[in-house]
């Protein structure tokens, strides 16, 4: 009995460590969203431009016409799609095109990505974006979305902690990085496209909403596309839903004629908190009550930066304490002392080589220059700002004036331009 309460006493520990280790071994990124009319839309970095996205897991990255030029986008180069259309619903499209950068925080990012040009989308217009972004963007990511808080999760390798081993099941990925996931509807398995652009909470296809044994439910509203029209439709009402370990009853399932996949709907997202594992195939789904979320993120408050020395910072402490980019398209140093900024990465030869001379120029320069350094392998949105392409890359900001940008490794030139343009001797 004592050999037994031994064991389980350490299995207990192994689990908690395993747990706490997981935890410490995860990146996590924290991001707030908007929702407009059902729809999730996220602030995106494209070319170095600011631009509102509607979150559309069922969808491809898509841009309006007018945005094209707006974001830097040359409309003479095509994406390297391997679809001329829209996979999973009807939407008109022009072309495709390649954009250079686009990234959502510092986890979420690619560059030459395809994008379809939309044809004329007066609903999107009226949401207030310039596009559409798909699942493509997320799959080296868990995605957890947290409609309570309007938040979205970015962890990487493992989901958040919060979000419990057992509220798991097995989903698949289909062709254009579409999430497909079981569904059982009055006892029959259904497998269902996660499509966050739906509103609703289940829409079925006509070959499988004639299998479906609901009692009438009357018409319903249904949305084609991005249009903001909508059409009748018939609708039945089953008893039972199941999903993941979220059961519902009463559920009323919408018939669209025009899916080419049946598809769960961002309905879902209401009644608790969603992860998509998209490397383990995994999908997680809970009540938001059924543990206390937690969000582990280092904020602008926690880099140090000291006189003297060549201070590591984070995105944060750059919208802190240097320039806001959200709030302002000109650029506005927050400074009261000129600062030195080197972009660089570890992977980088002429990065490494110059820190040091950055360090002995910190020192050298101590009370009158602040030395900081971004590590642009974990810091995408701020490279993706500023185009960054080349390592390293070093911005020397006067206090009243605008940064004087140069790349590579020249430490003689440097010292040149802090003498002569950041000290005016």
């Amino acid at each position: 009995m004592i050999r037994k309460k031994i064991i389980m006493v350490l299995s207990l520990c192994l689990l908690t460590l395993g747990t706490w280790a997981q935890a410490k071994n995860t990146s996590v990124e924290v991001k707030d969203y908007r929702e407009v009319d059902g729809k999730i839309i996220l602030e995106m970095v494209v070319n170095g431009v600011i631009a509102d996205f509607v979150l559309d897991l069922a969808g491809h990255n898509a841009i309006l016409p007018e945005y094209v030029e707006k974001l830097k986008i040359d409309p003479n180069v095509p994406g390297d799609f391997r679809y001329d259309t829209f996979q999973y619903k009807k939407v008109s499209i022009e072309k495709s095109v390649k954009i250079g950068s686009i990234s959502f925080g510092n986890s979420v990012f690619g560059n030459e990505v395809a994008a379809f040009v939309l044809k004329d989308e007066p609903y999107l217009r009226k949401l207030g974006v310039a596009g559409v972004v798909g699942s493509s963007l997320f799959n080296n990511v868990v995605l957890t979305i947290d409609s309570k808080r309007k938040k979205i999760t970015m962890s990487n390798p493992y989901r958040p902690s919060y979000m419990k081993l057992d509220h798991r099941s097995n989903m698949d990925l289909i062709p254009a990085s579409g999430i497909v996931c079981p569904v059982v509807l009055d006892g029959v398995t259904y497998s269902l496209l996660l499509d966050t652009w739906n509103n609703g909470m289940i829409t079925l296809n006509a070959a499988d909403f004639a299998k479906l044994n609901g009692k009438d439910g009357g018409n319903v509203k249904v949305s084609e596309g991005y249009a903001s029209a909508e059409i009748a439709a018939k609708s039945k009402v089953v008893a039972a839903c199941h999903f993941v370990k979220g059961d519902f009853s009463d559920i009323t399932v919408a018939e669209n004629g025009s899916l080419p996949r049946s598809v769960i709907g961002n309905e879902i997202l209401k009644q608790g908190l969603l992860s998509i594992d998209y490397g383990k195939r995994k999908v997680y789904f809970q009540p938001f009550d059924l543990a206390e979320v937690k969000d582990e993120v280092i904020g602008a408050d926690e880099v140090k930066v000291e006189s003297g020395k060549l201070n590591p910072i984070t995105r944060e402490y750059f919208l802190e304490h240097v320039y806001d980019y959200r709030k302002s398209s000109e650029f506005v140093f927050k400074g009261d002392k000129p600062v030195v900024i080197d972009f660089w990465a570890t992977w980088c030869g002429p990065c490494m080589r110059l820190i040091p001379e950055l360090e002995k120029m910190a020192e050298k320069y101590k009370d009158q220059v602040i030395f900081l350094k971004v590590n642009a392998d974990k810091e995408k949105e701020l490279c993706g700002m500023f185009n960054i392409v080349a390592l390293p890359t070093v911005f020397f900001i006067p206090v009243n004036g605008k940064p004087i940008v140069e790349m590579g490794a020249t430490p003689e030139k440097y010292v040149e331009i802090i003498e002569k343009q950041l000290l005016k001797k």
